[in-house]
């Protein structure tokens, strides 16, 4: 399943810019294995929402990992637009995954369950913790990967909200980590 979804990525990608040109020849280790250090520290029996889909990373990586397990989890893919969305659909069916792709913005989608929010390379900690709020009842814990810049990511959440926070080092990576954050609250302050 990686191989097809490596073809048919660097076909579309032609078109759809869905990932950087420089990093065609290093698929597996730049995205796939990127976002499959994830898996294990997600909760796999809830629904698991990957925010800005994109490309279709981390979540069609941890539902195809999820496979591989047989576990039978519910994959949530949001991405905005349409040309993306219509790109992980045609994946789906060429990888044959069953994945729920909900093409619309995030600031108007409900969570209808409790869920783990993962994204890789979407927005900063605090604008997504910003548009995730109205679902904040709905989140049991966010799974962000973040670039170099992440110590200052979490302050300027910080300065806003208060969470548990866990942090591991990322495995593809040095100046790179991986941040789960739980128990949002608006700082009272």
């Amino acid at each position: 399943k990686l191989k097809i979804y490596q073809k048919f990525l660097i076909e579309k990608n032609k078109t759809l810019n869905l990932i950087g040109k420089n990093t065609e020849k290093s698929i597996f280790a730049r995205h796939f294995k990127d976002s499959a250090q994830i898996y294990d520290l997600i909760d796999k029996k809830l629904d698991i929402i990957d925010i800005g889909s994109g490309a279709g990373f981390p979540g069609i990586i941890v539902k195809i990992l999820m496979e591989n397990e047989s576990l039978k989890g519910n994959i949530i893919l949001i991405e905005k637009s349409p040309k993306k969305s219509n790109f992980l659909r045609d994946l789906c069916i060429k990888l044959d995954l069953k994945v729920q792709i909900e093409n619309r913005r995030l600031e108007i989608y409900d969570f209808l369950e409790t869920s783990t929010v993962v994204s890789r390379a979407f927005k900063s900690t605090l604008d997504t913790i910003n548009i995730l709020y109205r679902n904040i009842e709905n989140i049991k814990e966010l799974v962000l990967l973040k670039g170099k810049t992440y110590q200052q990511d979490i302050d300027d959440a910080k300065k806003k909200y208060t969470f548990e926070l866990e942090k591991f080092r990322s495995i593809t990576s040095d100046d790179s980590s991986i941040i789960k954050i739980k128990n949002i609250k608006l700082n009272t302050t």
